[in-house]
Parts: structure tokens; sequence; C-alpha cells
């Protein structure tokens, strides 16, 4: 993504002519010199090698929520097109990329590159840095975190807002509170105040309404209720094979056989976070081992590699240490926050053990925090596992109600902000932890990581998450259930999987798009069952192809589609070809998810197939078309389509 300086010129129907700033160009091409100073170059945590950042940068998929029916593809050149004013919602999980989008925009408008639309200029501010930061108004807010002084800002803000860009980077970290909601609306410009207040306002437009926003999520919910005007709701969903497939090709040409040999690994490397992670191992020259079947064994081996890269520099045990980091994490877990001042770290840790942080400079002082949050989520999970009997149950207890009560509450939305909120995120927070619990407690590969240094899991965690799973399973569709199949896929026990997903009447997927991992996640939660009664699901016709093998498990299916493609024939034409597959529907949204839409269904009569199809325009004018074969084939299937008709035709 791109941007363009122009002139910094005001609106002349305002009576604003001219920016009135002291050298305005120089000012604000040194602002953007100490951008590409900072973000200009990326570099292994490992090996130390310094690259690009522009080099390294894969787009990711990223999809657009139409009308909160339908998913659209957008690239990042094209989230800020409209020349209407706008929030743009960049939505993804732990580990998408979010920040490293953010970072690259603003380096990529710091580069003067050429874009189809420009903002004089970009400010960016990371929410997990304002706990750490006094009271101030807005212009010292920005100032603290660029070149530009506070008088320079106030100008701009001033003169040219429609010009700015405000990027808000982890909206998850902002401390928000009922108190910080409700002063958020009485702030004044120059007023001084909590950075949290502030960032508040701006989202909800009682500061510099005029302005553009970017925000980075993992939540959805309540970020919504701040935000007014024209919103661009989207989603990160990794990488496709193609992409992971060129990035290591590019930078690990003499290991990509045998990683692209590697299929579980090499799925997850769409996730780029493991991609990284991946990337690390394979500078240091480690083997990425065989049998790494889920994401939580992929950071055992990743921690595992780097301790015995460090192992001559660690100045206590492996589990001393690794309780340290895990009391450092879970402190920061339950308060929220990422980054952790010198002081604290080096009650916990110190020297060469510092290996899974990473140094940030916050108002001049030094922060550390774990080198992704995921690490901080990972090793919160590892900690409750290495305490104690009585004081781990109590810990995965409470963690497993926190989360339950924070699903619960999602459940019965409110339009306006209320301490729901505050326990919703709260929740969404702490989920991951829950999922690498649930990983190690996988009795095929964990144990030798935990028998090699003297250490044991209790049984009784894995009960605990066994019953939660049961419970909740029962209770949640959509964004919930999905998790709870990732919680099935870490424990990998296939006879607990069958046994919960054979008691579920309905999963419904149908509300969200789901990534690669999400697929392989389904695909394994089905081929390890024996039937599925009913599964609704949104599908990309990649995502078809990758299912296509297990669907065949469920008596009825529901699939929304991007476009009719092969696996579609096939699956049409399984009926009464000895499958479990009894009944098949197809809707297929058109016009950006409009109302106009199509749909197939195929149903099974004893030995007969029936075929209807119906074609509704904004729900009026349907046709019907039924065919019936006694011999159970559709044999072949070519669809057509046209601006203004759509036809079929059945061989």
């Amino acid at each position: 993504m791109t941007y363009s300086l122009e002139p910094m010129v005001g609106n002349k129907d305002s009576g604003v002519t001219v920016m009135h700033l002291e050298g305005p160009l120089n000012t604000v091409n040194e602002y953007m010199q100490s951008i590409k100073d900072k973000y200009e170059h990326d570099w292994s945590f490992q090996s130390g090698d310094h690259a690009l950042l522009s080099d390294l940068y894969t787009d990711p998929l990223i999809v657009e929520k139409i009308q909160n029916i339908s998913f659209e593809n957008i690239s990042v050149d094209k989230l800020f097109q409209s020349n209407v004013l706008m929030t743009v919602v960049l939505h993804g999980d732990s580990g998408s990329g979010k920040s490293f989008i953010a970072q690259k925009m603003l380096l990529d408008w710091a580069s003067k590159a050429a874009s189809s639309i420009d903002f004089s200029v970009v400010f960016y501010l990371r929410c997990e840095e304002l706990m750490f930061i006094e009271q101030m108004n807005l212009s010292k807010l920005l100032s603290s975190n660029c070149s530009l002084t506070p008088v320079q800002i106030s100008k701009m803000l001033q003169h040219f807002p429609e010009k700015l860009l405000f990027i808000v980077d982890g909206f998850d970290h902002l401390r928000l509170t009922q108190d910080i909601y409700d002063m958020s609306e009485l702030i004044d410009p120059l007023q001084k105040t909590l950075p949290e207040v502030i960032v508040c306002a701006l989202l909800r437009r009682f500061l510099v309404p005029e302005s553009t926003l970017l925000v980075t999520t993992r939540t959805k919910n309540t970020v919504n209720k701040l935000l007014n005007g024209q919103q661009c709701v989207t989603e990160i969903l990794g990488f496709s094979e193609k992409m992971v497939k060129m990035y290591f090709q590019t930078f690990f040409s003499k290991e990509y056989e045998s990683l692209k040999a590697n299929e579980t690994v090499f799925t997850a490397c769409s996730s780029p976070v493991i991609r990284w992670i991946i990337s690390e191992m394979l500078r240091v020259g480690a083997n990425i081992k065989f049998g790494l079947e889920t994401t939580t064994s992929i950071y055992i081996d990743f921690v595992c590699t780097l301790l015995e890269h460090h192992s001559q520099g660690l100045s206590r045990s492996v589990p001393t240490l690794l309780r340290s980091l895990g009391q450092l994490a879970e402190r920061g877990m339950l308060e929220t926050r990422v980054l952790f001042d010198e002081k604290s770290v080096n009650e916990m840790v110190s020297g060469t053990e510092k290996l899974f942080l990473r140094k940030r400079t916050v108002c001049q002082e030094t922060m550390f925090g774990f080198m992704h949050r995921s690490f901080q989520e990972f090793f919160t999970a590892l900690y409750f596992v290495l305490l104690d009997e009585e004081e781990s149950q109590r810990k995965v207890k409470e963690l497993l109600y926190t989360v339950e009560r924070g699903w619960t509450l999602s459940c019965w939305p409110d339009p306006d902000f209320s301490m729901a909120d505050v326990e919703v995120r709260q929740s969404e927070f702490l989920q991951p932890v829950i999922l690498f619990l649930c990983g190690l407690c996988w009795k095929d590969l964990i144990p030798s990581f935990f028998e090699k240094h003297n250490m044991a899991v209790s049984v009784n965690i894995e009960t605990h998450l066994k019953e939660w799973i049961n419970k909740c399973s029962q209770r949640y569709q959509n964004e919930h259930l999905l998790f709870i199949l990732h919680c099935l896929f870490e424990l990998h026990q296939k006879s607990f999987t069958a046994k919960v997903l054979q008691r579920m009447i309905l999963m419904d997927l149908s509300n969200m798009s789901l990534k690669t991992t999400d697929c392989w996640v389904l695909k394994h939660c089905l081929e390890s069952s024996e039937h599925i009664s009913n599964l609704k699901l949104q599908v990309t016709s990649d995502n078809l192809k990758m299912l296509h093998p297990a669907l065949y498990k469920c008596k009825e299916l529901w699939l929304l589609i991007d476009h009719i493609s092969d696996c579609v024939v096939d699956l049409i034409s399984a009926p009464g070809k000895q499958k479990i597959l009894k009944k098949l529907n197809i809707k297929k949204l058109e016009n950006g998810g409009s109302f106009f839409h199509l749909e197939i269904t195929v149903s099974v009569r004893e030995r007969d197939i029936t075929l209807s199809f119906s074609r509704s325009m904004f729900t009026s004018s349907i046709t019907e078309l039924t065919l019936t074969s006694p011999h159970s084939v559709v044999s072949i299937i070519k669809w057509m389509e046209s601006q203004n008709k759509q036809s079929s035709s059945y061989m």
C-alpha cells in the first residue's frame, strides 16, 4: 500500500488557502525519513540477517464482508480507493500479520511510492504502548511517536484534517472501560487526558471527525460499537498455497522440496506467524520434523530449537527458565498487556535467557515483549501445566469459566458499549491459551518434550478441557464452534473428536469466511467421525477442493459458494452411490452479496435423485427446474453465466 505526498493546501471554500508551517515539506520529509529508518529493514531473530521489509512482505488474502451476507476479495492497495470518508477495520487472528500490514502501509507512504489515493500525513498509534504514556493532549500524543512537534501537528489537524490517516494498531490492547468510554464524548483537542480516552474519541469521531481511520483488531463486535460513519470491514485469511510456495522457493530454494513434502507444516504456513517460525528454524539450519501435526507441536519444536541453540548461555535449568517465562507471560495475559518494563523482566530472566523476548523503546523507556504475541499465549499455557496439581487445576478452571462467560455475553449483543464488552474482550484475549493447553495434552508427540526435561502434564487438565469442549460444542455455532474444532485438532484424539461431533445436530459455520488452516482443521475433524448430521459452510473453490474428500461424511450439507466448480459436480453426483451424503444445498450469491441468488438443492428419496434449481431476483420471479434420475447419477453439469441470465444444462 503506497501514498504520495501532496502540497499541503487547505480547502479554498473554507477560506484556508495555504498551510502555514515553517518549511512544511521539509518537516514532513524528515518525518518520512524517520519512518523509513525505523521500519525499512526487518531482521531474522536468530541469524541477525537484515532484509528490506518490502522484499519480505507478501500480500495476504483479505476479504471484505458485504452487507453481512457474503465475502468479497479485496487487496491491500484497494482498501482506501473510495473517496468517501471511512474507517477501515482490518480484522485477523493472532499471527495473521495485522501489524506487519499496518507498518508496510506506513512505510510505503513514507517512501512516496505511487498510489491511487494520497494522504498528507499518516500517524501510527500502537495501542499496546498507551498504558505507559502519561496524560497529554492529542497533538502531544501523536508527537510522542514521531519527529513532528505538537505545534506542527496541531496546525495539520486544524488546516487539513481530511488529508490525515490515523492507523490505530492493536485495538484489543486498548485499555477500554466504561469510564474511558464515557470520558471520550466530552474530550477537547487541547485537553490533557489518558491516551486511551484520546484514541477512543478518535474511533468515535469526537476528535478529527474528517480524518480517515485504519483499525487493526482481533475482536469484531466491540470495535464496531465505537465506530461511526461509513466502514469497510475486512478480514485477513492468511496466505494462499501459491503465496507460500513462491515465498519458500524464493528464500529457501534448497529446503523447499522437503518442506513441501511435509504437508501439515506446509499448510500451516498459510498463517503468517507459522511461516515466520518455520523460516527462523530454516535460517539456523534446523530440520523441520515430520510428525508436527498441530500448531502446539510446531511451537514446541521451535522452543526446543532455540534452547539447544543457546544452551551454553543458560544459567538455569530449562524447567526453571520456562516457569519464569510462563509467569511473566501469565501476568501480561491477566493484565491485557504485551509489554513489560525492564525491571520486571530482569526479576524473571536475565542475559541469554531473554532469547524469547524482544527489546523496544517506548517514550525513552526500555521495554520488553515476547517475540510474538502468540508466544506469550504459549508460555502462559505451559506455565499452567508446570504448576503443582492444585494450582494448575484452579487456573485452568478459571480460564475456561472466563472464556465461556465471554461467549455467553457475546450471544446477547447490546448495541451500545457496556461492561459486558470488557469481559468479552478479555475472553477473546485469553482464548488461544486454551488451544495451547489442548495441544500440550497430545499424547503421541508432546510427552517426549516433557520427559526430556523431567516435567509432566496433569491428567486432570485434559479431563477439564474435554468436559468443557463437550459442553460448549452443544451450545455454540460459527466462530465459537470453529474454535472448538481447533481445540479438537490440537488434542488430536480421533475417538474423542468422533464422540463430540456425533452429538452435534447442526454444525453451522456459514457466517464466516474460512481460512486454509480452518479447512485443514475441519477436514481432520470430519475424517475422524463416522458421520455428521448437518453441516453449513461458506466456502471458496479452493476451500472446497481441500474439504471435498471429507464432505461425504455429512448427511445434509449446505454450501454458500463463490462459483460452481468440478468439486460441486462430484458432490451432486454422490447421492445414491453408497455415500453418506443424502442432501446437498448450494447457494450462490451474486452482485456483491445483493438479494440476487441462485440455489441448487439435491436430495435423495429412496434410490432416486431429485435436483431442483431456483433463480431469485430480489425475492421475486422464481423459476424452478426439477430433474429425477432413476440411477441417481448426474454425469455432466454445464454452468453458464451472463449478466442478464443464468442457465444450466444437465446430461
